[in-house]
């Protein structure tokens, strides 16, 4: 589990980070990949991680053109739709994630860690799929009390993506062998 989340942490971070020098220097194929490779660790054990890895490989397909187009930049409807595509796409990858990880934590004597994955997973979506009504009907508002929330919005979303990588970083840091025993001695 450890080196799948290293493979996970690593690759959410190329997808949610752009660093745009010409081209994305970190680009996205590259975190989709990660992610593949970490569910195909998965996913012997966990059915669950079969979907990470196909959702995983079709963001690696889709998310080439990104590489070579400023997204942020664009003015054009075409490239407009496509970045929304890979949002929404990203936000799939991330669905199948958190149930990877919810079937990973199953057990007796991790509520603890399954209350924490499911509380990051309930503030995920909600926060990105408020996002993703803004922006679908973004055109029929036109006042500044709207942009004011399109703007709390957006650095929500960017918080969520911090979350989740600490997330990451800690099942990946987390003892697991902690997790599969709630017993006490009577001796």
């Amino acid at each position: 589990m450890n080196k799948a989340c290293r493979l996970f942490f690593w690759g959410y971070l190329f997808v949610f980070f752009r660093l745009q020098i010409g081209i994305d220097i970190l680009a996205a194929p590259i975190g989709y990949y990660l992610i593949y490779s970490g569910a195909r660790l998965l996913a012997e054990h966990y059915p669950v991680a079969k979907k990470v890895k196909l959702t995983a490989f079709i963001g690696v397909l889709i998310s080439v053109p990104g590489v070579f187009v400023d997204l942020s930049e664009v003015r054009d409807i075409g490239w407009t739709l496509y970045a929304e595509t890979l949002f929404i796409w990203k936000v799939i990858v991330v669905y199948y994630l958190f149930g990877t990880w919810k079937s990973r934590i199953q057990e007796p004597g991790k509520a603890h860690l399954h209350n924490r994955v499911h509380m990051a997973y309930v503030w995920y979506m909600s926060i990105h799929f408020l996002m993703m009504l803004m922006t679908a009907f973004s055109l029929n508002f036109g006042d500044h009390a709207f942009s004011t929330f399109f703007i709390i919005v957006s650095f929500a979303v960017v918080a969520m993506d911090i979350m989740l990588l600490f997330l990451i970083a800690s099942l990946r840091r987390g003892d697991w062998s902690e997790y599969t025993t709630n017993e006490t001695s009577l001796d």
